[in-house]
């Protein structure tokens, strides 16, 4: 069971030279956004006063009244904050108003079976990567691979390291050392080998990765466009293996470019993801 704090005032402080409600739901935004960032065990309130560079009371008041809402639980043995019901519920609502993994879901079936490999599909949060969809090779998997709907540092991963490597320089490094102390979960994964591998795949115009980005997992990933030539989403294929040859992920490439293609000419027609 989670724990809610009912007693709890929902009134915030007002803030010089910006109007309280305004501060009020940018802060309860970005709350919201570094539990996603940490969801898979939570954070506690001193962790995002760290984080967030808030006072203890301020973090606690907004707090309390996300949990009051449903939009943030409280775990009552380890008190870490994690993400509530609400949001599950309200993404469910949203998610009927978007195509994209409608669109996108009969050319992962294609990649995924000329492959014999896991296709995913691939947005970016914030400085997180989320892959929403994925479709099961031909080839058996036993080992347990990206999950769908877990944010993770963007960069990780091949679409969201399709994702990254379009950004400008210094928006790359911002978000590297962002990420730092989360990177080292992925296997000791560090800021100057993920810089490496982003130059490499920026040095060969694409996304691809080794076994030195997630042991074990080696992929490629291109970036899909919206109906205005914007990066929109990551189309990708992983490999359960430590290294592809450069002949297979130029082959992988291809398939994910011409996919890619016809993914973009479905949402151009459409007029966008929301028409």
């Amino acid at each position: 069971m989670f724990e809610t704090d009912n007693n709890a005032p929902c009134t915030f402080e007002p803030v010089c030279g910006k109007p309280s409600g305004t501060q009020s739901i940018e802060r309860a935004a970005n709350i919201l956004r570094e539990i996603a960032s940490y969801n898979d065990q939570g954070l506690r309130l001193s962790d995002l006063s760290t984080i967030l560079k808030l006072e203890r009371p301020t973090i606690h008041r907004i707090l309390s009244c996300l949990v009051r809402e449903g939009l943030v639980m409280q775990d009552p043995v380890t008190r870490h904050y994690m993400l509530g019901h609400g949001l599950f519920e309200l993404g469910l609502t949203a998610a009927t108003q978007f195509k994209l993994k409608a669109l996108c879901r009969p050319s992962m079936a294609r990649l995924a079976e000329a492959t014999g490999e896991m296709a995913f599909l691939t947005i970016r949060s914030n400085r997180d990567a989320i892959s929403i969809e994925r479709v099961e090779g031909t080839r058996p998997v036993n080992a347990p691979v990206i999950e769908i709907g877990v944010h993770r540092p963007l960069g990780v991963g091949a679409g969201s390291l399709a994702l990254m490597m379009l950004l400008p320089d210094d928006e790359i490094s911002r978000l590297c050392d962002l990420n730092a102390k989360r990177l080292i979960k992925y296997g000791g994964l560090s800021t100057p080998k993920l810089l490496k591998i982003i130059r490499q795949s920026q040095d060969i115009g694409y996304a691809v990765h080794d076994g030195n980005l997630i042991p074990g997992f080696s992929g490629v990933g291109t970036v899909i466009n919206d109906h205005k030539g914007a990066p929109l989403c990551a189309l990708s294929v992983t490999l359960v293996c430590d290294s592809i040859s450069t002949a297979k992920h130029q082959e992988i490439i291809s398939l994910l470019r011409q996919e890619s293609r016809t993914i973009q000419n479905l949402i151009y027609q459409s007029g966008g993801l929301m028409n």
